[in-house]
């Protein structure tokens, strides 16, 4: 499914890939042909024109296909930009290094294999969780992954945006470290004593490696996810329980120090740049931060969150129709208001904390930038915060055991999903490939852009939009089927 995301993009589509393209060309230094800078110029650098430029045909333009890069597609001239990591550093450094890894002389080629690497890598974590996990844990982590990644989080995942790990990393992140847990607590139903030698087995092992391998992904992708990193922390031990995690020393000690390691990187790599914005401090809007911009920002942040489930794709010029916004919203609120309906004392506290993460991290930025919501906060910037929202929403109390969700239902909700998504996909094949002015079905639909690596259209479509409908349908049906596991 997300293969079909990935070469039905065109190079460049993604936000502010003319910054991460040429930041990730960047990212194993000065090579001849990949990266070059110039002793004359030492705040430039130099790339292929089609890192920088690929998109600037078409973004902000919903009726322009992507036929308009042919003309430089094949251009090989190398030329001057800042927009690089390396010279602004508003980002950690890892996501750009290990993307570099792909690069080579071409061009689409190399984004297409960084994209196929990322919907791998989530594919991977996502199969971890179903396996590693107890039940309960599993089937929260896989509900709460399509319904707050369809569309925006499958769009950015399969990208070259950073955005992409900060948004699996957190998902994994959650279910790991609480999976880890209480596979360690002494008096839980995987030990018979504090002193139970199973407790550090290749299973406790594999769980403390997943949530180091997550912590990682999204702390080195963007900034404002070691703020997340350590927001997440507070929920799954808010959810796990304090009193208990304080009975495993060395578990409690292993995610303090991730978060101590997260709060150095927020301050030391650009403490400016909250939520990876371009400029830092010095983007100010010309509002007044007084209470009418707060109280017009509160009115209109769920904006913000509308956007995460049926917002805009790409540049902002991929408008998703009704149908996605309306299913998107209708289903988290649905399950926010199932795992209400169930929820102990401890799971509301850890939900409040999550939500109260959601609604502040913007609000403050926007506060202290003078900004009103719409300007420079992006859906996707909190996107993982709505993921950690779901998932302890969907938890039961005993994350042994999977939160009762009836049968036709769980049907609904995936057919309405499965819906969603296809539509979505097809909405942002149309743009690149015929513009966004024409009907959505439409028989003599013009053509006039093909996929990257000329990968043919309808069977592509055809294949994503099955993988689509049976992820989703495939996800919901297991997490309420399977039979759950007393023990793991």
């Amino acid at each position: 499914m997300c293969a079909g995301w990935a070469v039905t993009s065109p190079v460049g589509s993604a936000p502010d890939d003319d910054y991460h393209l040429s930041s990730i060309w960047c990212g194993r230094g000065v090579q001849p042909g990949m990266c070059e800078q110039d002793p004359a110029y030492p705040g430039m650098f130099k790339v292929p024109r089609n890192v920088v430029d690929a998109a600037d045909c078409y973004r902000f333009l919903p009726g322009q296909t992507a036929r308009c890069q042919w003309a430089s597609r094949e251009d090989a001239t190398m030329i001057y930009t800042e927009r690089v990591n390396d010279i602004q550093g508003l980002y950690p450094p890892g996501f750009y290094k290990v993307m570099s890894l792909f690069v080579g002389p071409n061009v689409e080629r190399s984004v297409v294999a960084m994209r196929l690497f990322n919907a791998l890598l989530a594919a991977l974590l996502m199969a971890a969780i179903m396996r590693l996990t107890p039940k309960g844990i599993a089937s929260a982590a896989m509900i709460a992954i399509p319904v707050s990644f369809i569309p925006l989080g499958i769009f950015v995942t399969v990208s070259t945006n950073p955005s992409a790990w900060t948004i699996i990393g957190l998902a994994g992140y959650w279910a790991f470290a609480l999976a880890w847990l209480h596979r360690g607590d002494p008096l839980g139903p995987d030990a018979d004593a504090p002193d139970d030698p199973q407790k550090f087995d290749r299973r406790s092992l594999l769980l403390g490696a997943g949530t180091f391998i997550c912590a990682f992904l999204a702390m080195s992708s963007r900034v404002d996810s070691n703020a997340y990193v350590v927001l997440a922390t507070l929920v799954v031990l808010t959810m796990h329980g304090w009193r208990k995690a304080r009975r495993q020393p060395v578990r409690l000690a292993s995610l303090g120090l991730l978060c101590l390691v997260a709060v150095v990187l927020y301050f030391t790599i650009s403490s400016a740049a909250l939520l990876g914005a371009g400029g830092g401090s010095s983007v100010k809007g010309d509002q007044d931060s007084g209470v009418g911009l707060l109280l017009t920002n509160i009115t209109q942040l769920p904006q913000l969150f509308q956007g995460i489930v049926g917002g805009s794709l790409g540049w902002f010029d991929t408008n998703m129709p009704a149908i996605v916004t309306f299913i998107g919203v209708m289903v988290v609120g649905g399950l926010l208001y199932r795992g209400l309906a169930q929820a102990s004392t401890r799971q509301i506290i850890a939900m409040s904390i999550a939500v109260s993460a959601l609604i502040l991290v913007p609000l403050a930025y926007l506060q202290s930038q003078h900004l009103n919501v719409g300007e420079l906060v992006q859906p996707r910037y909190i996107l993982p915060l709505l993921t950690v929202l779901i998932a302890t929403a969907c938890l039961s109390s005993n994350p042994m055991r999977r939160l009762t969700l009836p049968k036709a239902p769980a049907i609904t909700i995936g057919a309405l999903l499965a819906i969603s998504a296809c539509v979505a996909y097809w909405v942002n094949v149309q743009r690149y490939i015929a513009g966004q002015f024409h009907p959505l079905i439409e028989a003599t639909l013009p053509v006039k852009w093909s996929p990257l690596l000329h990968a043919p259209l309808v069977p592509v479509s055809i294949v994503t939009a099955l993988a689509t409908v049976a992820w989703v349908m495939g996800i919901f049906l297991w997490a309420r089927t399977s039979r759950d596991r007393e023990h793991f």
